[in-house]
């Protein structure tokens, strides 16, 4: 994949690496954990050495976290170990982001939140009660966190949304839905857009005038 970042990176686009995930064990125990890992990802995707670079001479923009399973007490320490690495790097910018459940305060990501610098956080409003359709949006609530707990205070905050109905167990919501969210969010400095999940069903659910999922939340961001 090597050629492909580069390419993506030419056009402009940030490549993050993503971490964690809903299935499969693992977890950074500890922060002695957390600094090593975050040592062996620079020297592996970052802009460090490594006799295993899988993307070659490409180096990644970033890390996100999308922590949802093991021990959540070395994510901290594994950002700030990484913005040290950042710091040294004045070559480009680099990026921190998390993708929590929306429950507030997540399981898994709540203390590295509270305890490090993140710089988009892709808020999961889908496969729990508090998504857009059910009543118990709750935007604000982490609006008043990046506001005020935040290391952050400019983190930008991204609505998650499933990108079809097949592609999460609950919290689908139609554009007609989102053009309502948009509205109200664009009020808020801390929001970022949205993230949805997948991008492959985002192109393939087609919804008004056979626009593509994907196309119809990007004109609704840039209205």
């Amino acid at each position: 994949m090597e050629k492909e970042i580069q390419a993506c990176q030419k056009k402009g686009k940030t490549v993050l690496l993503s971490m964690g995930g809903a299935s499969g064990s693992y977890g950074l125990a500890t922060p002695k954990d957390g600094a090593l890992w975050a040592t062996k990802m620079w020297n592996t995707f970052g802009n460090g050495k490594s006799k295993t670079r899988p993307f070659g001479k490409a180096t990644v923009d970033g890390f996100d976290l999308d922590i949802e399973a093991g021990s959540p007490d070395g994510y901290a320490a594994f950002v700030n170990t990484m913005r040290k690495y950042y710091q040294k790097d004045a070559s480009r910018r680099y990026y921190i982001s998390g993708a929590p459940q929306c429950p507030f305060p997540d399981a898994s990501l709540g203390k590295a939140l509270d305890n490090a610098w993140f710089d988009y956080v892709w808020i999961q409003f889908y496969n729990n009660y508090c998504n857009l359709k059910g009543g118990q949006f709750n935007y604000d609530v982490w609006e008043k966190w990046a506001k005020t707990k935040s290391k952050n205070k400019k983190v930008q905050l991204f609505i998650g949304v499933p990108s079809s109905a097949s592609a999460a167990g609950s919290g689908y919501a139609p554009i007609k839905t989102l053009k309502k969210t948009v509205a109200k969010m664009k009020k808020s400095p801390s929001f970022g857009g949205f993230m949805h999940w997948d991008l492959s069903q985002a192109y393939r659910n087609k919804v008004a005038h056979g626009q593509t999922f994907a196309k119809a939340l990007h004109q609704l961001v840039q209205k």
